[in-house]
């Protein structure tokens, strides 16, 4: 099936391109969300008009992502959870380490303490949720988490708002009391 994109996509193509594809994915996927219209001889001879209409929705929808990732940067997601008093490698260092210095053995520097483990995670449907009681509205799916935040401390997570904008959230997670 011909179509003509509206919107730029992934390894398909730019708006205003006349590509072919599947039937299937035209009609459950392209056209329903609008990333794509039919390409009838009408709209082929106003192909023009319809790239314009589409470079105008996307400069619309790339400068509402500017503005959204500006207010992010001032934005601070706070999240309380559940952590054990201290980490696990913070709890068996200083037994070792006392115990070489009673026998008179030399040890290597211990390492940096590691943050508290939380008894769950913190999780982009969390922040997500958080967000939406500071008054910004955002979907799970634009915040990035490779996987769950487990330890307490300061982190930096980021969010794609837009193909060509990435803005980054400042979470912190606290014990909670």
């Amino acid at each position: 099936m011909k179509v003509i994109l509206m919107q730029k996509i992934e390894r398909l193509g730019e708006p205003g391109q006349q590509v072919e594809v599947a039937d299937g994915y035209a009609r459950n996927f392209l056209l329903p969300k609008q990333l794509a219209v039919l390409a009838t001889p009408g709209r082929v001879r106003s192909l023009s008009q319809l790239t314009s209409q589409a470079r105008n929705r996307e400069d619309r929808a790339k400068q509402e992502a500017l503005a959204m990732a500006e207010r992010l940067g001032t934005v601070t997601v706070t999240v309380a959870r559940l952590a054990a008093e201290q980490a696990p490698a913070e709890a068996a260092a200083p037994a070792l380490s006392e115990a070489a210095q009673t026998e008179g053995v030399a040890t290597a520097p211990m390492a940096a303490p590691a943050a508290p483990k939380l008894f769950g995670s913190v999780t982009s449907q969390d922040l997500s949720e958080a967000l939406a009681s500071q008054g910004v509205s955002l979907d799970k799916k634009k915040i990035l988490l490779t996987e769950p935040i487990k330890t307490l401390g300061v982190h930096k997570v980021p969010v794609r708002l837009h193909a060509d904008v990435l803005a980054e959230l400042t979470v912190t997670v606290e014990r909670e009391a």
